[in-house]
């Protein structure tokens, strides 16, 4: 069956929805299309740092590095950079349509993440992450 066949049948699940919680049926959540899944792969990858993976070294991003590095004039280019490469590496067939980075408290060190990104095997489709990151705590927002 075709990935774009799994979004179409209701009874087909593609994966695990991040954060990790049970659904009403006793079981993880999952996801049942390829966005909500994509979704789920991009939190993953960028709240991965690297050499965190057991065996994938490479795999995540440099984004923790970048965040509680002293905020400057260039960390939004910084952090961008972070997300693309981490984004062409892992996952190429992901369309960053928008990617926003808001510094809204600099005293408390706040990073907000906001990525309206497609599939290029599905281009008129497309979803939105955020994901919000604090110097003492990272929060995902769906």
């Amino acid at each position: 069956m075709g990935a774009r066949k799994k979004d179409l049948d209701p009874d087909v699940s593609i994966g695990l929805s991040l954060p990790l919680g049970y659904s009403n049926t006793g079981h993880f959540k999952q996801t049942k299309t390829n966005l909500e899944q994509v979704k789920s792969n991009i939190i993953c990858l960028l709240k991965t740092m690297k050499g965190e993976r057991v065996g994938q070294p490479e795999f995540g991003s440099r984004l923790h590095e970048v965040i509680f590095e002293p905020m400057d004039e260039n960390l939004t280019d910084k952090l961008e950079e972070s997300i693309r490469e981490s984004m062409e590496q892992w996952l190429p067939f992901v369309i960053i349509k928008k990617l926003d980075v808001s510094l809204p408290d600099y005293e408390r060190h706040t990073v907000n993440l906001s990525i309206d990104f497609g599939l290029s095997f599905e281009p008129g489709k497309s979803e939105n992450v955020k994901i919000d990151f604090t110097q003492f705590e990272s929060v995902i927002n769906s």
